[in-house]
Order: C-alpha cells, then structure tokens, then sequence
C-alpha cells in the first residue's frame, strides 16, 4: 500500500499491478463520496492464473469500503476489446467476496465500435443510496447512456 487510494503489488510471477481510486465527487457532487476504481497491470507479460490476486483486490476493496459512506465506479473500456471479459471478472469475485452488504448497477454505453461498460457499487446501507443511484441515472441518462440492470 502507497497511502489509503493507492495499492501496489507483485504477483507470483512478478508482475507488478497498481490499484487505485480517484474521486469522482470533485466533477460530480452529487455522486458522494465516489471514487473511480482502476487495476492496472505493468508490461504485457503474460503469467499464469493466479487465484491471489482476487483475494488482494478482494482485501483493497474491503478496506475502500469500511467508510460506509464511500461509493465506487468501474469502468470497463473497449480499447482492447476486452470489456466484457473484465466486467464478468470483477462480477464473478463481486459475487464471490461480497458478504451480502453489498449492492450494484451495472450499465452500458457506446457508440459505433466504442463501448462502455460501467457499475457503481455501494453499502447497501450507505446513508447517501438514494441520492448516489439518482445521480448515476441522471449521469446516465443525461450523457444518452441506458442501464442494463
């Protein structure tokens, strides 16, 4: 860990990932507290499956979300064509970790061969719930984007 938004670390074949969260509130207001989630990972080498990853994104994300009040963005880009396979990733260890205080929307959006994948994630008891899923809407609806829940 570099400081409370940003993690770093090296998997078993030494592949060294950064995980980070940048605010998404100081454009949005009205989305509280919401920060934008990234993972990226250092050069294209390619390694072998390696199960702890999920478990340390799993572990990031619990310490993200001890702040009850905190909300969460990922956003899954078609630049390598790979959207889907990271959206159903992060949804197989959502499923997999989350302890059932957990809520999500997922939406998509695009236009020609440019799609986006996007999901908020919050504590289904988050004092700011309603105020957070009215304002992904509007984000939504007002940048032409539709939700698939």
């Amino acid at each position: 860990m570099t400081d409370e938004l940003n993690y770093e670390f090296v998997n078993r074949d030494g592949v060294k990932y950064h995980l980070y969260f940048m605010p998404v509130y100081e454009v949005y207001p009205d989305l509280v507290n919401t920060y934008s989630f990234s993972i990226e990972r250092e050069g294209t080498t390619p390694h072998t499956l390696d199960r702890r990853i999920a478990s340390t994104v799993a572990d990031v994300l619990h310490r993200f979300f001890a702040k009850i009040e905190n909300a969460m963005i990922m956003v899954c880009d078609s630049t390598d064509g790979k959207q889907h396979q990271r959206r159903n990733l992060f949804d197989r260890w959502f499923h997999y970790y989350n302890d059932g205080t957990m809520a999500t929307i997922n939406a998509e959006a695009g236009e020609g061969d440019y799609e986006l994948l996007l999901s908020i994630y919050f504590k289904k008891n988050n004092p700011y719930r309603q105020q957070l899923v009215k304002a992904f809407s509007e984000l939504l609806s007002r940048d032409f984007y539709e939700i698939v829940i």
